[in-house]
């Protein structure tokens, strides 16, 4: 019996996931430059045909990994930045979903991918690949600022330092981390980690 066009639509799905979490977890282990197609396809159990049917290229599979990742993080940030509550529940909202995300496999690699390209050449090797990183920054840092703004209006953070300068603590201490500690810091208990980023941000008690 063929196969209805919403069963073939969902193999192709399937198979195209597949692809990308293949290629996002060699993609961490070896680098960009430390895996081919070829290496993807037999990981992947299925023909390198397959892939190019997907992805024109190495370089079209990278970008598709890495506009999912900032995808997953976008969505995480604008959820806890529009949701009803304060500002605390709000940002603990965020950051206990961007430390899940990041401790998860699949998460985890996106990050380490992100963070050792930010190591090699900053924002212009994103951009050969058509990523717009340093827009992806900022509207990550917007998200961040709506957080403190309403926070400082609340009373409930520290108003000495501008939210936007306080976006920029928050991230240089989360990417610092990450880059310095790549498996380490995996192992810290996610409520120490927000202790010590309330006290960097200046969450008054």
């Amino acid at each position: 019996m063929p196969r209805t066009k919403e069963q073939t639509e969902q193999i192709r799905t399937e198979s195209r996931e597949k692809i990308i979490d293949t290629a996002r977890q060699l993609f961490a282990e070896r680098g960009f430059d430390g895996c081919t197609v070829s290496d993807i396809a037999k990981k992947a159990g299925m023909s390198q045909g397959n892939i190019y049917w997907h992805f024109a290229s190495k370089d079209e599979l990278f970008r598709a990994v890495l506009l999912q990742g900032f995808q997953e993080i976008g969505q995480i940030m604008e959820k806890a930045a529009t949701s009803q509550g304060n500002s605390l529940e709000k940002f603990n909202h965020f950051l206990e979903g961007f430390l899940s995300l990041a401790k998860e496999q699949g998460g985890d690699e996106f990050i380490t991918i992100m963070i050792t390209f930010l190591a090699q050449g900053g924002v212009q090797r994103f951009e050969k690949f058509g990523i717009a990183n340093e827009q992806i920054g900022l509207n990550y840092h917007q998200s961040l600022n709506a957080i403190f703004t309403q926070g400082q209006a609340e009373g409930v953070f520290n108003s000495e330092f501008e939210p936007n300068l306080m976006s920029t603590f928050f991230f240089s201490f989360i990417n610092g981390l990450m880059f310095m500690y790549p498996k380490d810091w995996k192992d810290i208990p996610t409520e120490k980690i927000q202790d010590a980023l309330s006290r960097l941000v200046g969450i008054r008690e």
